[in-house]
């Protein structure tokens, strides 16, 4: 087991690297005027067309509240819509309008100039031992 000083300095660079990371996620989605939130919301989305609302706050382990609070933001501004499921009414899902799919389509490039920025110079292997390293925590 680490020291208690090792701990509190691996620690503070998580934290200092996750900080970093956002402040350069939401620089890049800057231009879309969508939220980092919003962007990982769209993408579930466009992963699975008509993903249940519940699905994707156990994505982004946040409570529904939070999910609901993002996908009002999103419906209001065109950019999603709720329809429930026709066999089970107490589900919601999510779908994109033709507006929501050209801005997240638009905003995706810049998406993935952050990715590169900041992962780009990782190997597989580098991504594999750090990955590793998150299982572990």
């Amino acid at each position: 087991m680490a020291t208690k000083k090792v701990a509190s300095q691996t620690w503070a660079g998580l934290s200092q690297s996750y900080q970093l990371a956002q402040k350069e996620c939401r620089d890049a989605l800057r231009g879309s005027g969508l939220t980092q939130p919003q962007f990982e919301v769209l993408s579930q989305i466009a992963d699975e067309e008509g993903i249940p609302l519940t699905r994707i706050g156990e994505n982004m382990l946040v409570t529904g509240g939070n999910i609901t609070g993002i996908i009002d933001r999103l419906e209001r501004d065109g950019l999603v819509k709720r329809k429930r499921d026709r066999e089970d009414r107490r589900i919601i899902r999510a779908f994109f309008t033709a507006k929501g799919k050209r801005l997240y389509q638009g905003a995706v490039p810049a998406y993935d100039r952050f990715l590169k920025n900041v992962f780009g110079d990782m190997s597989g292997a580098d991504h594999s031992r750090l990955q590793k390293s998150f299982d572990d925590l």
